[in-house]
């Protein structure tokens, strides 16, 4: 038996692969892939709930599912599958974004979801939880090819550089955290009931503000397009007050968006992996 099945070896499955191949422990693993490469295992999960097929799937302590599982009937095809082929004794845990956690203030692990924000995830996540599962709501995710000077360029036109100021927060988790709040999860929850079945938030607890990245990393011409919005644009203005400057704003703070004490208090761990601007 493994100790970790990782269903999707992508950019958060090879964080925690190379985590455990880091580490001298007896924690095991496999994992899939569509092709079958670097001696992945070929398997999708596909679409349809009545053809889900685990045969070539190992049994292991904890199943992660890395990818959106878009139908609840499908999530529970493949528990059902699995369960039935493991003797029902796997923890599970699916990855997820933060996008529903998106009410007025700070919000935290037990604040409101809006489930509009993702439709056919949420319910598929339903799934998982009723099944004593967790959902890891990982906020922006960054290491790697994945790099935050790398998005600035992406904001070049008026309305995208507008709404960049309206909604300034940007909360991001390295690769190195995930796979480490992952490798955690796994662990306690098999020694704590009381974490398992539950909404975890996962950031490095920092709130990062999107006009200290253009300070640092724009064009020239995206500062001046920011700084003419704040000079005359009544939206920008109502929110951010009059006669501003991009340094002005940036030294004025923000409040976080998303709180995550929650999930490194009770799993006994700090993030370690932070975004340096300059």
């Amino acid at each position: 038996m493994a100790s970790l099945l990782i269903l999707g070896l992508g950019w958060a499955g090879e964080f925690l692969a190379e985590l455990l191949d880091s580490q001298a422990t007896d924690i095991s693993y496999a994992a899939t892939t569509r092709d079958g490469r670097n001696h992945t295992i070929p398997w999708s999960l596909g679409t349809d709930p009545s053809n889900v097929n685990v045969s070539r799937l190992p049994i292991a302590q904890t199943v992660l599912v890395t990818f959106p599982v878009l139908d609840p009937m499908v999530m529970k095809a493949l528990i059902d599958a699995y369960d039935r082929k493991a003797g029902g004794a796997s923890q599970w845990i699916i990855l997820s974004s933060t996008r529903p956690f998106n009410s007025p203030g700070t919000n935290d692990r037990h604040s409101p979801l809006d489930r509009s924000q993702d439709p056919e995830r949420i319910p598929a996540e339903d799934v998982v939880l009723a099944r004593q599962g967790s959902v890891l709501h990982l906020a922006g995710l960054w290491g790697k090819q994945r790099q935050p000077k790398g998005w600035v360029g992406y904001f070049t036109t008026k309305d995208a550089l507008k709404h960049k100021l309206l909604d300034r927060q940007l909360h991001l988790v390295h690769g190195k955290d995930v796979a480490r709040a992952i490798l955690a999860v796994h662990l306690g929850v098999q020694k704590y009931t009381q974490l398992r079945a539950q909404r975890w938030i996962l950031t490095d607890q920092r709130c990062y503000d999107w006009l200290r990245l253009f300070l640092a990393w724009a064009s020239n011409d995206q500062i001046t397009i920011l700084q003419h919005l704040l000079d005359y644009d009544q939206d920008i203005q109502k929110k951010w007050g009059r006669h501003q400057t991009l340094h002005r704003l940036v030294k004025e703070g923000l409040k976080p968006r998303l709180d995550s004490k929650s999930f490194w208090d009770s799993f006994g761990l700090v993030p370690t992996t932070f975004l340096a601007i300059e």
